[in-house]
């Protein structure tokens, strides 16, 4: 009778066991509806900006401030009906640990979605207090893998979550350069959404 009783204690440890690695493994779940256009030009960069050019793509992979600068700067160089400009709907599907509200999984579609998006690029995720940042890199000089014949000179594609707004934002920047120097062939896409996400908003 001593060991029935002992097995079922240890049973019913084992059964809270997983109850509690269950219920801290619940996840939360938060769906943003963001409205934006996305802009391409194949307008290259005049002589003029071609140094800065250079240091921009190379200063974007360390993302430091004065890259942010550079690349605002050189698209300066293009006048605004340089850019076709089209209208773009982004749903992000976003999950994260409902205990301590990190990072655990984003799935983001775009309609419609430029060509040039890479759905595998390399990402890099940063948890905040005022929400979550998902960013999405290629390195400079790298081969486009669903263009072979384009190199990458920029490519950050940045989504956010911000749990005080309950508001959701994409952002990007892809620029690609032909292989063989081909000159008003090389795309240059400017992407940006924002909206409402389902969740519940935090109070400062």
């Amino acid at each position: 009778m001593k060991f029935r009783f002992a097995a079922m204690k240890t049973y019913i440890y084992i059964f809270f066991i997983i109850i509690s690695v269950n219920a801290h493994s619940e996840s939360s779940k938060i769906l943003c509806e963001l409205d934006g256009d996305f802009s391409v030009t194949y307008k290259d960069i005049k002589k003029t900006y071609l140094a800065e050019g250079i240091d921009l793509f190379k200063n974007l992979a360390r993302q430091t401030q004065q890259s942010l600068f550079l690349l605002r700067r050189a698209k300066t160089n293009f006048a605004e009906e340089d850019w076709q400009k089209s209208q773009l709907y982004v749903v992000q599907y976003w999950e994260v640990d409902s205990t301590n509200e990190e990072f655990k999984s984003l799935t983001h579609t775009l309609e419609p979605s430029p060509m040039w998006v890479n759905e595998d690029a390399s990402w890099s995720v940063q948890n905040k207090e005022t929400g979550i940042t998902v960013t999405h890199q290629m390195n400079i000089d790298e081969t486009h893998p669903l263009f072979p014949e384009y190199e990458v000179q920029v490519y950050k594609i940045t989504n956010t979550f911000n749990w005080f707004t309950g508001k959701g934002q994409i952002f990007g920047d892809i620029w690609l350069k032909k292989k063989d120097g081909s000159r008003g062939k090389n795309p240059k896409v400017e992407i940006y959404a924002n909206g409402k996400c389902v969740a519940q908003e935090k109070k400062f």
